[in-house]
């Protein structure tokens, strides 16, 4: 059986890395792209050559196009992107004009075309008669990792809440259109460490009282890429440990 080819669009600052070494443990070939040359450093340390990195942009058409052409010369296909979106930097409703202007506009871009151009290649592999009685069949899957704030809502972070809370709806909306080709959109939204230690009143607004791992990302990912959860698209797993069904601070925590 040939091994699953996963792409990874844009690394973050530690979740791309376990979702890489995760993917990897799981017999997956794994192919990660980003425009920041010191992370894909820290991800190829991590990995080693069993991963293949590429320096280039996420953003553009060219840039995904360049992506695509990497996976199909080196494996032939795609069967997994995997797409962690960077964040705005903070700011707020009335000092947000540059970020919504740019930043915010180039998430929503990114993830349409990443959408389109990649899920035209998979949908183009979707005619395999062998497979078409299969109640397992999947042409390929998207999972974009999102942050909390694709959720709920933090003063400070306006940006970043409107970017995130699209890319969600942007996800929804595709799995539906994609479906008819075999194909999954899916998200995990996370309350990720980088968060907690920005906010250390987080874990208070947490029952676990904590955020999620590196690793606890990279198994639901995981778990989203395989034929296991085929039945399930257009939904967004929350790992926030509870946090929104909270209503204020929990003093016990």
């Amino acid at each position: 059986m040939e091994k699953p080819v996963t792409l990874i669009l844009g690394v973050g600052q530690t979740v791309g890395e376990a979702i890489a070494l995760r993917c990897l443990e799981a017999g997956h070939a794994v192919v990660a792209v980003d425009p920041d040359e010191e992370q894909l450093a820290q991800i190829s340390k991590a990995a080693g050559d069993k991963i293949e990195i590429h320096h280039g942009d996420i953003h553009t058409k060219m840039g995904l196009k360049n992506a695509l052409c990497l996976c199909l010369e080196g494996h032939s296909r795609i069967d997994n992107v995997i797409s962690i979106p960077p964040l705005p930097e903070p700011d707020t409703l009335l000092n947000s004009e540059q970020n919504s202007d740019g930043d915010v506009d180039k998430s929503i871009k990114s993830a349409i075309n990443t959408l389109r151009i990649i899920g035209e290649s998979m949908a183009e592999r979707d005619g395999d008669v062998d497979t078409a009685g299969d109640k397992k069949r999947q042409a390929g899957t998207f999972t974009f990792v999102l942050s909390a704030a694709s959720l709920g809502s933090q003063k400070g972070f306006f940006s970043e809440g409107v970017a995130q809370k699209a890319i969600r709806n942007i996800v929804q909306t595709a799995s539906v259109e994609l479906a008819l080709h075999h194909i999954r959109v899916n998200a995990v939204t996370a309350l990720r460490p980088r968060a907690e230690i920005r906010e250390p009143w987080l874990a208070k607004r947490t029952p676990i009282g904590r955020a999620s791992t590196g690793e606890e990302i990279a198994e639901t990912v995981l778990f989203l890429t395989s034929p296991a959860s085929n039945i399930i698209t257009g939904e967004t797993i929350t790992l926030d440990g509870g946090r929104q069904n909270l209503s204020g601070i929990d003093d016990d925590v």
